[in-house]
């Protein structure tokens, strides 16, 4: 099954030009703030879960047009699909709606090659193995505090935080040409708006945690 977009635009896109590049680079920024955005409305009650719902299906939607448009693109994002459903962090209802509409749209637009091709499905695995170790490293320093366990447990705490296995194995394998090096510079900004949202949800916490405070003070 072919993409159902215009040939032209799929054509551009798969020249790996500098424009195409920063079409996947923005694309791939957005969808990484998106899902963080929907993961702390349900887990951390810090945005409107309305607005989570909404976003949802229209993340989904881009993110199967976006894996519909590139191999590599498919790849690395279904790593980072593979990764989370295997480690059982689809637990709301908004990320079980985007996941069944993500493949629910490729499957009609999306080329299944980079899971038939095995020149794909060995970055595929390894990617996805890459992210299980990530969440598994995440959890484990956060439950164990290793901020706390002097500068060899701050770097311990500080590579699993923000999940550099998997940022290390995109990168050894774009160095050995599976797909441009921009992929993984789109890689890292999804990352990027992932922890841009992160941090700004820590703040709205913060500074409600304050207005409660300062209410209950007046009391």
């Amino acid at each position: 099954m072919g993409v159902l977009l215009p040939l032209p635009f799929e054509q551009f896109l798969l020249q790996d030009s500098f424009l195409s590049a920063l079409f996947f680079i923005i694309t791939f920024f957005l969808m990484g703030a998106s899902v963080k955005f929907i993961d702390d409305a349900f887990d951390e009650k810090a945005h409107s879960r309305r607005i989570a719902l909404i976003l949802s299906p229209i993340t989904a939607i881009i993110w199967a047009i976006v894996m519909a448009l590139h191999p590599a693109a498919a790849l690395l994002l279904t790593a980072i699909t593979l990764g989370v459903l295997i480690k059982g962090k689809v637990d709301n209802i908004a990320f079980v709606i985007a996941v069944l509409c993500i493949y629910l749209v490729y499957f009609f637009i999306g080329d299944w090659e980079f899971i038939t091709n095995p020149f794909y499905l060995v970055p595929l695995a390894v990617i996805t193995i890459g992210g299980i170790i990530d969440e598994v490293g995440n959890d484990f320093v956060d439950k164990k505090h290793l901020y706390k366990e002097g500068l060899i447990g701050k770097l311990i705490h500080w590579f699993f935080e923000y999940r550099f296995v998997m940022k290390i194995v995109v990168l050894v394998f774009a160095l050995l040409n599976v797909y441009p090096l921009f992929f993984f510079i789109a890689f890292f900004c999804w990352d990027l708006g992932y922890e841009i949202i992160m941090h700004y949800s820590k703040y709205v916490l913060r500074k409600r945690k304050f207005y409660y405070d300062k209410k209950a003070s007046n009391y």
